[in-house]
């Protein structure tokens, strides 16, 4: 009698574990189809430099300590870019560095922040915003933010810019305070 009351609760708690483990794997597969998809970096690139040629000559060069690219092809610089825009006699003609910067897929747009400098090296002046945007298509780079720009002469001030990539042609949208003009 013993033995069948032993078998009795043996099924019974085999019973109750099979029922609670498909009640479990129940919740398991529904919670699963409220889950969102997944929108992080599908790519991450660390100490990453590459160069952009065209006809076999050096363009641009750009640096990063980590590059994450997501499934759209939209990328991110959470560690700050540096990029090195070459001439035409292959010289190191500007330098644009920032703490941050995205790159914008479906615009071809790159979107530089905190405490952007671009500096001609050959003609010695200095662009400093918080904020700046350069469409490679297009080769210019702009801003709608507060900017400051340092020549050998003179520091102008404004909000607003655009310029080509390689700052050597610029202009400020609304210059504000003084400054010097040519007769």
């Amino acid at each position: 009698m013993k033995k069948i009351n032993f078998l009795s609760y043996s099924l019974l708690l085999l019973g109750l574990l099979t029922l609670t483990g498909l009640a479990s794997c129940e919740k398991t597969r529904r919670n699963l189809g409220e889950m969102k998809p997944y929108d992080g970096p599908t790519i991450k690139t660390f100490d990453l430099m590459m160069t952009f040629t065209d006809s076999a000559k050096l363009q641009i060069e750009m640096k990063t300590p980590l590059r994450l690219e997501f499934e759209n092809g939209n990328q991110d610089y959470p560690k700050g870019i540096e990029v090195v825009f070459y001439n035409k006699l292959q010289q190191k003609q500007t330098v644009l560095t920032a703490n941050r910067a995205r790159y914008d897929k479906a615009t071809n747009k790159y979107t530089a922040t905190g405490n952007v400098i671009v500096k001609n090296l050959l003609k010695n002046e200095r662009l400093n915003t918080e904020e700046l945007n350069w469409t490679p298509n297009n080769q210019t780079i702009f801003t709608e933010k507060f900017v400051t720009i340092t020549t050998d002469k003179e520091i102008l001030k404004g909000n607003g810019m655009t310029a080509r990539q390689d700052f050597t042609a610029y202009k400020i949208t609304m210059p504000t305070g003084r400054f010097s003009i040519e007769k």
